[in-house]
């Protein structure tokens, strides 16, 4: 796992907020634009933190403590000139009963590059001085949200002028755009209707047939573990309030599919790319593309790669003698049910959501033996826990809009000891759930933060809704801490000597991690190999290259449908800058490509 959050500076302020406080009696709108206009070391906790989306560093950056938040604000102060703030009402935060904070929302403008300006929001959080005299600022967020009269990437009325259709002529066989996106997943979806938006025209891939087939074309037992509120696509709610709170793949298919019909998805369906190569001589892609027995060649400044990066390819391992098993060997790129498997004995291989889903469907479709082999201790989060907090922020009474805001604004580290504060309380007075699977032989990582394996792994957990009772209870067996030592001819080996028999092997073994193995299926190994990839937290808690360009006009978009939605907004404002010719540092393309990450080999 990547460097994590233990080192990184940053903690939630103590709760000396009052539970009767008065916003009334302090002037915080007053005192917000105050600061704003004349921040000063006077003004600020020591402790204080600024979270930044493209306004006023023109990166995703995260500064840490008084003095280096004082000069960096003052710094790009001189270059951005930051004006005209205007304050909101003020509210209390309680994130944990253990802090609170006064946050202040407000709008102000910036000079962009080029002489734009840019519409920006933010949020400063004040906090009681240790002296009880007065307030200082804790925390402070700022977001550009659109260049002045250049539209905006939350207001899709661009899309149904008819002037700004981006339909294609039938028939004709070449075509050029501003952005070239492969994938119609969640990711490639959210930027397209960003792109619509901001009137830049695009074309979406597709190599399915249907839309919402990197949902359904899973196992079927594939649902979202995150609950409805958080998976709409940009704009409106994609799913009914009568939907479940966890969504099959079916349904979300479904939502998929109406997006694409009411934001007029300019999506190519059956598309497979054939060649795709930088332009001759210029920026930008050239496209070779099969659709309906004809070849396309599509033209583009920028190519957005959107394929489900380090979440679609199974990575399972390769386990000796596999050809002396009798059996059916699947993973979880061909898994879809076990039905045909009815009396017969099963083994999952994985205890992370993909193992718990084939064990649970192996269950429900009557197999005389469900065994789960797990490798590593699995970090278990119950499905309450995740409803309980997800639903205080993502619900029917809020935009969904306005609770990315107060969620993806906060510094990653913010956002991390919140919920590790909540997990660890509900760990500590429901420990008996873990203890039962323990007495079982099923190995609980105790210790795990939820956000730190959604961030840094993208899975290895499971979210618990309902399959580790059946663990409890017996009708899924577990073997536990015994590697696997190869297939023998009715079943597996284990190192131990132990051998299981089986008519079923599935491995739910998690996906490729490096992104760039599929990117190569479609811009080539020798420009996979040149793409910029993190290097992980830095100091202050950032991710390096967080919603940045991974090369020359191409970028790799992908994550959770929340991450998508959230991330897709800044992406299409760098692709919209940089069209205009007004691109934002790391989009200059012809600069020197020094301080870019080495190549590692594929």
């Amino acid at each position: 796992m990547p460097r994590g959050f233990d080192n990184v500076l940053g903690s939630l302020p103590p709760d000396a907020i009052p539970q009767d406080f008065d916003l009334s009696t302090v002037p915080f709108l007053d005192l917000t634009e105050e600061v704003l206009n004349n921040f000063s070391r006077s003004s600020a906790d020591d402790g204080c933190l600024w979270r930044d989306f493209l306004c006023m560093t023109g990166q995703i950056k995260t500064f840490y403590g008084v003095d280096k938040i004082k000069e960096k604000w003052a710094g790009y102060s001189q270059e951005k000139l930051p004006r005209y703030f205007q304050a909101g009402e003020p509210e209390i935060s309680r994130p944990a009963p253990s802090s609170s904070w006064i946050d202040v929302p407000f709008a102000f403008v910036t000079r962009q590059e080029g002489g734009l300006v840019g519409n920006c929001s933010g949020t400063i959080s004040f906090v009681p001085s240790h002296d009880g005299t007065g307030w200082k600022v804790w925390m402070l967020r700022t977001v550009l949200e659109n260049f002045e009269g250049c539209g905006h990437p939350d207001d899709p009325s661009p899309i149904f002028s008819t002037a700004n259709s981006f339909s294609s002529p039938p028939g004709q066989l070449e075509h050029r755009v501003s952005v070239l996106i492969i994938g119609g997943g969640q990711a490639g979806l959210s930027l397209s209707g960003r792109l619509g938006a901001l009137s830049i025209p695009y074309i979406l891939l597709e190599k399915e047939s249907e839309i919402g087939k990197s949902w359904t074309g899973k196992y079927d037992g594939v649902r979202q573990h995150t609950i409805r509120e958080m998976n709409n696509l940009p704009f409106d709610r994609t799913y009914k309030p009568s939907d479940p709170m966890l969504l099959p793949a079916k349904l979300v298919a479904e939502g998929f599919q109406n997006y694409v019909k009411k934001y007029r998805i300019n999506i190519w369906l059956a598309a497979e790319v054939e060649k795709c190569l930088p332009s001759n001589g210029e920026i930008g892609w050239e496209v070779n593309v099969r659709k309906g027995g004809k070849s396309y060649v599509i033209k583009a400044r920028h190519l957005v790669l959107s394929m489900g990066a380090s979440l679609s390819v199974p990575n399972p391992p390769k386990v000796p003698n596999a050809d002396s098993f009798k059996g059916d060997i699947l993973d979880l790129g061909n898994f879809k049910n076990s039905s045909s498997w009815r009396g017969k004995k099963g083994i999952v291989v994985g205890s992370a959501t993909g193992g718990h889903d084939v064990a649970q469907d192996m269950l429900d479709n009557g197999l005389a033996s469900i065994t789960m082999i797990q490798r590593n201790k699995t970090p278990i989060f119950p499905i309450e826990w995740v409803v309980k907090g997800q639903s205080s922020l993502y619900n029917l009474q809020t935009p969904p809009e306005v609770a990315d805001r107060r969620v993806d604004t906060q510094p990653l580290k913010i956002s991390r000891e919140a919920q590790r504060i909540h997990f660890n309380a509900a760990k500590e007075a429901e420990k008996e759930r873990f203890d039962a699977l323990e007495g079982v032989g099923f190995r609980v990582d105790r210790d795990a933060n939820l956000n730190d394996w959604i961030l840094f792994r993208g899975g290895g957990y499971y979210i618990d809704v309902g399959t580790s009772a059946r663990i409890v209870s017996g009708e899924i067996k577990v073997k536990s801490g015994d590697p696997v030592k190869g297939f023998v001819e009715n079943g597996l080996e284990f190192e131990s000597g132990d051998i299981m028999e089986a008519d079923l092997v599935v491995f739910a073994t998690g996906y490729q991690r490096d992104p760039r193995i599929q990117a190569a299926t479609v811009v080539g190994k020798e420009i996979a190999k040149s793409m910029r990839t993190s290097r992980g937290l830095d100091k202050d808690g950032e991710f390096d290259g967080n919603m940045m360009p991974v090369g020359k006009a191409l970028w790799l978009l992908g994550g959770a449908v929340s991450q998508a939605r959230w991330n897709s907004r800044f992406i299409a404002l760098q692709i919209q800058a940089e069209l205009m010719g007004n691109p934002f540092p790391q989009c200059r393309w012809e600069e020197s490509e020094a301080g870019r990450v080495k190549i590692t080999k594929l």
